[in-house]
């Protein structure tokens, strides 16, 4: 007899073979797949950013980059045989040609560098090393071009040891301005640099500073006058703590309680420089006559030293002259003649000698010259014209006889 089949009939599943689950383990495959892949290619994206720009594009040069084609560890290099174009791979027994596809590397960006830099440093070199001018008072640091037979500009500026070669320095090195040789205001910011130098400044930017700095005593910080900054040089400038602390009570003007270049005509060029009470030593450069557009040179109350560069007589629109409380010595230098815009000038408690040079008298005569002061008082300077004498420590009075000039 049949059997009969009495069990029930299972339904299909409508999921195929394997059931649901068999289907839901292939899709959850197929995404840890997905994801393993995409974290893959983030670490490596990753990685790449990490690396130095250089060594990524070694790695991309050999191996092809991302301009296609095999690198050159899998390709010969490629050269032209002079037929027109055509490329043949190297002879076996000939030296490997080098491929005209130039690679990018850290010896190749160090090279351009150092092109880029031996460059502009010849381009500063040839538009400064005409100004140059040794001081006239014998300095330690300059004996060597002092005594020098033949004097070279160019091994001077190069001289970190001196105030000369560390405002070249800084120009070329260290200035994020990075003028060039023919621009119209790198006279007036490397003679404000110089001055810097020479007047014992000290550049906390400057990692050799500490090491090289010639003045122990004295001297002043790049920040206290805002000096060496990455601004333009007319912005050179800080208001003094005294006049910050006295300004509510004081009736001058603005300019007169700030320190540094204290104002700038039009055209960005220096009209006035006050370094007044800043604790300044070492002597004024003579390049400071490469200053032409000044008016006001403030430098009173410091610790200067040595005589006073016949560089001044080329400022023609001076008006200004304070170098009292110093310690300038020798003779005052007889070059004011053709300063006749020149009103005020102040050289009194210094350690000058001498006479009066004629062409300040000659100012006063002429009436163009309102204010001489000096340590006319008896002793050491002999002086008929000036307004105020001065006895070299405190005490001045007023020469009433010359208050008109001289008849």
């Amino acid at each position: 007899m049949q059997s009969l089949n009495i069990e029930p009939e299972r339904p299909k599943n409508p999921y195929g073979p394997g059931g649901r689950h068999s289907q839901d383990t292939s899709f959850i495959s197929a995404k840890m797949y997905f994801v393993i892949c995409l974290a893959l290619f983030t670490m490596m994206g990753i990685i790449k950013l990490a690396m130095p720009v250089d060594d990524i594009n070694d790695e991309w040069a050999k191996k092809g980059g991302a301009s296609g084609g095999w690198g050159a560890e899998h390709n010969h290099p490629v050269i032209d045989n002079g037929s027109g174009g055509s490329v043949n791979p190297p002879k076996q027994n000939s030296p490997p040609a080098q491929t005209y596809y130039p690679l990018k590397s850290q010896s190749s960006n160090i090279d351009q560098g150092l092109n880029d830099k031996e460059f502009r440093s010849d381009d500063l070199m040839n538009a400064l090393a005409p100004i140059v001018a040794l001081p006239a008072q014998p300095r330690s640091e300059y004996k060597m071009y002092q005594e020098a037979a033949n004097f070279v500009p160019e091994d001077l500026l190069y001289d970190t040891n001196t105030p000369h070669g560390k405002a070249f320095d800084f120009i070329l090195n260290r200035d994020k301005r990075k003028l060039s040789g023919d621009d119209k205001h790198l006279f007036q910011r490397f003679v404000l640099t110089l001055i810097f130098y020479a007047m014992g400044g000290t550049d906390e930017n400057d990692p050799k500073e500490h090491h090289t700095s010639s003045y122990a005593r004295g001297g002043w910080e790049s920040d206290s006058v805002h000096f060496l900054t990455g601004l333009h040089e007319c912005h050179w400038v800080k208001k003094s703590l005294e006049d910050h602390f006295w300004g509510i009570l004081s009736i001058e003007s603005e300019s007169d309680q700030r320190v540094g270049v204290t104002k700038c005509n039009n055209d960005m060029e220096v009209i006035e420089l006050r370094l007044a009470d800043l604790n300044l030593v070492g002597f004024l450069p003579e390049e400071i006559k490469w200053l032409g557009t000044l008016e006001s040179l403030d430098m009173q109350n410091n610790h200067l030293a040595g005589p006073v560069p016949s560089a001044l007589g080329d400022l023609d629109e001076l008006r200004y002259l304070s170098l009292d409380g110093n310690n300038f010595s020798g003779s005052i230098p007889d070059v004011f003649t053709g300063l006749t815009n020149l009103e005020r000038v102040y050289l009194n408690f210094n350690e000058f000698n001498g006479v009066m040079p004629s062409s300040l008298c000659f100012l006063r005569e002429e009436g163009v010259l309102e204010d001489l002061w000096s340590d006319c008082g008896g002793y050491p300077i002999t002086c008929t014209c000036c307004t105020v004498c001065c006895d070299m420590v405190a005490e001045c009075d007023e020469m009433a006889s010359q208050q008109g000039g001289s008849d």
